[in-house]
């Protein structure tokens, strides 16, 4: 290695027992993201029932004509359920993944054209995403997990 190198020589043995556990433990983190993605899935829903996107910004209001359909205090992205029904999350040992399989889902997060013709605009409501709070949910759960495999 050309310029400078740090190098750490472990010479606890306590320590370097608790390090090689971590290694062997956290070779699959199936569990670690099992459990991250079931956290982003209830944060997820959270939003439906907040109507807000992960960054916290109001969903925009109802257009008057679905207004006029479906009445001035309809729930938004719930008409009739199944798109917050479909909400889903997938984890592997090295990711955690939160969706819907519904086609239309993707207008609604993004926005864009619809109906037919698509002559109809549709506002992004994003529900999908990473907050913050997210952020720090997900970090937590990783100290956790690293500091009970230190542990056993």
């Amino acid at each position: 290695m050309a310029g400078v190198k740090v190098s750490i020589t472990i010479e606890d043995d306590g320590f370097r027992e608790a390090l090689t556990r971590l290694i062997e433990r956290t070779h699959n983190l199936q569990p670690v993201f099992e459990e991250i993605g079931s956290a982003l899935l209830a944060t997820t829903q959270q939003r439906f029932e907040a109507e807000a996107g992960p960054d916290g910004r109001a969903w925009p209001a109802h257009s008057a004509a679905t207004v006029l359909r479906r009445g001035a205090g309809a729930p938004k992205l719930r008409d009739r359920g199944h798109l917050y029904a479909s909400l889903t999350y997938a984890a592997s040992r090295l990711k955690a993944e939160v969706g819907t399989n519904r086609v239309y889902a993707r207008v609604h997060q993004l926005g864009g054209k619809a109906g037919r013709g698509r002559k109809v605009t549709i506002p992004a409501r994003p529900y999908l995403g990473v907050s913050d709070a997210d952020r720090r949910m997900i970090g937590e759960i990783l100290t956790d997990h690293l500091a009970m495999a230190v542990r056993q």
